[in-house]
C-alpha cells in the first residue's frame, strides 16, 4: 500500500511542478532534458548502491523500453502544454481517465476478471472526459478555446493510457527484484530525445541557456523518477483493474485540491460534474463484489 500512496503523492507533485513551470518562465524543452537527465541519473545511482550495474542490451525488457522511452517524453511534452494552456485540473483529470486503456489491456491480455461494475465505470469516465473537456474553466484564457486545446487532453487521454500498457509489458518483462536499472535506462532515451528538441531550438535561436531552467528540471527530475519508481513497484502487487483506477482516482483528486489551492483555478459546474462522475466511475472500475 505504501508504494501506491507515495506514488499518487509524487504524481501529483508533477503536474504541481509542470505548472510552475509557466510562473517562473521555464523553458519547456530544456527543463525536460535536466529532468530527464536528473531522473537517469539518479536510477543508475540507486542502481549502483544496489550492486554492480549490468548492461541492459539482451535484457528481455530492452527492445520495449526503447519504445517507453520515446513515449515518455511525448507524453510529458503534451502535458507541460497542457498544464498551461488548459489547467492543472483539465490536464490532470484527461491523463488519469485513461485509466480505461491499462483496465481494459489487463481484461484482454492478462485475463483479469471484467464484471458489470467495471464496465459501467469505463463507460462513466469517458463521458466525465467529455464534461471536462467541454466545460471551461473561468480562469482560462480566450485562446484556449482553440480546437488544439480542445483536443490537448484528448492526446494525453490516449499517449497516457499507452504508457501505461507500455510500463505494464516492461514490468512484466523484467523478472529482477531491482527496477532501477530499466527505469534509468529508460528515462536515458527519453533524454536523448530531449536532447533533439533543446539543440532545434538553440539552432533556431528559439530558446537561450538560463541556469532557471536546469533547477527547475533537475526539480522536476526527481519527482518524476520516485513517481516512476513507486508505480513500477505498485504494479507488482496490485492488478490493472485494481492499481490504475485506485491511482488515477487519488491523482485527480490531489491534483484538483492542489489547482484549487495553488493556482486559484476555477471551475465551471460541467468541471465539477465531470470530476464527481470520474471518482465515481474509478470508484466502480475498483470495486471487487
Amino acid at each position: 500500500m505504501i508504494y501506491l500512496i507515495l506514488a499518487i503523492l509524487f504524481s501529483t507533485l508533477i503536474f504541481v511542478v509542470m505548472r510552475l513551470f509557466s510562473r517562473f518562465d521555464i523553458d519547456n524543452h530544456q527543463g525536460l532534458a535536466w529532468n530527464y537527465a536528473t531522473a537517469t541519473g539518479i536510477g543508475y545511482l540507486m542502481s549502483a548502491l544496489n550492486g554492480p550495474i549490468t548492461s541492459p542490451v539482451g535484457e528481455a525488457w530492452f527492445p520495449l523500453s526503447l519504445l517507453t522511452g520515446f513515449w515518455f517524453i511525448l507524453t510529458y511534452v503534451l502535458m507541460v502544454v497542457s498544464s498551461q494552456r488548459s489547467g492543472v485540473t483539465v490536464t490532470s483529470l484527461s491523463s488519469k481517465l485513461s485509466v480505461v486503456i491499462p483496465t481494459l489491456f489487463g481484461v484482454v491480455f492478462l485475463k483479469e476478471a471484467l464484471g458489470l461494475t467495471t464496465a459501467t465505470g469505463i463507460l462513466l469516465a469517458l463521458t466525465a472526459l467529455f464534461l471536462v473537456i467541454g466545460g471551461k474553466g473561468k480562469s482560462q484564457a480566450k485562446s484556449e478555446k482553440t480546437a488544439l486545446n480542445v483536443l490537448l487532453p484528448v492526446f494525453i487521454f490516449f499517449s497516457t493510457g499507452i504508457g501505461d500498457v507500455l510500463m505494464k509489458i516492461t514490468e512484466k518483462a523484467n523478472t529482477a527484484s531491482d527496477l532501477t536499472t530499466m527505469i534509468a535506462f529508460i528515462y536515458g532515451i527519453s533524454f536523448l530525445f530531449s536532447l533533439l528538441l533543446v539543440g532545434y531550438d538553440l539552432l533556431k535561436k528559439k530558446s537561450i541557456w538560463q541556469w532557471k531552467n536546469m533547477a527547475g528540471g533537475m526539480i522536476l527530475g526527481g519527482v518524476n523518477f520516485f513517481s516512476t519508481y513507486f508505480v513500477y513497484h505498485a504494479m507488482r502487487v496490485y492488478d490493472n483493474v485494481v492499481l490504475f483506477p485506485i491511482y488515477n482516482i487519488g491523482v485527480v483528486c490531489l491534483t484538483a485540491l492542489a489547482g484549487w489551492l495553488l493556482f486559484k483555478e476555477k471551475l465551471t459546474w460541467w468541471n465539477y460534474l465531470g470530476l464527481g462522475i470520474a471518482i465515481f466511475a474509478v470508484v466502480l472500475i475498483a470495486f471487487k463484489p
